[in-house]
């Protein structure tokens, strides 16, 4: 089948091995995946990513070889073949699923799809998928909506743990497309106010479009000023959803007394803060990682309910030859949600 494959940092389309549906499994024809920004980490941060992971005494990220792996975890796809103790999923059937394989093998009992060699993802033609996770699309849902499930659970999750009640005023830094999916939450869950910070226009224009109630540019405005003017004050709630250096330390400074700071974007590299201004604030620190099975379930079904709508968020599809020039594109914040559409 054909895959983009990452090798050594490189990105290429080539032919690689069809995978087949092992017991309690579904091999799936790819319909659509997104670009995840983890994807776009491992691109360039692959070993630090395995290191780090190591050290967090939960390794997700199997190594691998020169053979490279096939990348891809936001995916939608169609059942083609049922392996032994699967057969209850019948061809033709869309579904999606929390990416992972369940492995007893493994050490973890599970095998991250899309960051193992022996589990490529859907930057490919087709995907393993293990029958007991898979979720039916509803036929509502277009494929590229679909494919936004897994970003959109990352969004609520982070909601979920920041505790946010509805008369708190919120600031999310960054309307990336995890920024973005955390403030579709935020008004879902009817968050009087929420302001989201980014440096890009077209961002900022997207962020109000979806209900932010104030916009700031942070390069030309303060943030706290213009927070304070239309709140009353700062923020008891930070959500930190850029992950660079100095982030998370704007942050602490931005957030109230007695605040939380949910960090959900992802700095790879080592990162400085002032534990003093966290001490002297006493200020609580919420690290979010993905979702549960449930909070995946539950995004699908907000989708095919209408009840959330990731639909604006997807700016461009493009074609798995065109995706290795996609992931660079990327690096232009007039983009956000990039789809492959196989």
């Amino acid at each position: 089948m054909k895959a983009m494959v990452l090798r050594d940092r490189q990105l290429a389309v080539e032919e690689v091995e069809r995978p087949t549906a092992g017991p309690g499994e579904v091999l799936a024809r790819v319909l659509a995946c997104g670009i995840c920004g983890s994807d776009l980490h491992a691109a360039k941060y692959m070993d630090e990513m395995m290191a780090n992971a190591q050290r967090s005494g939960r390794n997700a990220f199997e190594d691998f070889d020169g053979n490279g792996i096939v990348m891809g975890h936001e995916f939608v796809a169609e059942v083609v073949e049922s392996g032994p103790g699967a057969e209850s999923w019948s061809a033709g059937t869309r579904v999606t699923s929390i990416p992972v394989l369940v492995a007893p093998q493994s050490p973890n009992g599970m095998l991250a799809i899309g960051y193992a060699a022996e589990t490529p993802g859907a930057y490919g033609e087709f995907v393993r998928m293990s029958a007991p996770l898979l979720l039916k699309v509803p036929d509502n849902l277009s494929d590229e909506v679909a494919a936004t499930t897994e970003p959109c659970a990352v969004g609520l999750h982070a909601v979920r743990q920041g505790r946010v009640s509805p008369n708190e005023h919120v600031v999310i830094m960054g309307a990336g497309p995890i920024g973005l999916m955390t403030l579709i939450w935020l008004k879902h869950d009817g968050v009087e106010h929420v302001t989201v910070s980014d440096f890009a226009p077209a961002r900022r224009e997207l962020a109000k479009n979806l209900g932010a109630d104030l916009v700031v540019d942070p390069k030309a405005q303060d943030v706290l000023q213009e927070v304070s003017r239309a709140c009353g004050g700062a923020p008891p709630v930070v959500f930190e959803c850029v992950g660079v250096e100095g982030t998370l330390s704007q942050a602490m400074e931005l957030v109230e007394r007695g605040g939380r700071v949910v960090v959900v974007g992802v700095c790879m590299k080592p990162d400085t803060i002032r534990p003093m201004v966290g001490i002297t604030k006493q200020l609580t620190l919420q690290f979010v990682l993905g979702y549960t099975p449930e909070e995946y379930a539950e995004t699908l079904t907000a989708l095919g309910e209408g009840r959330v709508d990731t639909s604006p968020l997807v700016t461009r599809t493009v074609s798995l030859d065109e995706l290795p020039a996609a992931f660079e594109a990327l690096a232009n914040p007039a983009d956000c949600k990039i789809v492959l559409r196989m």
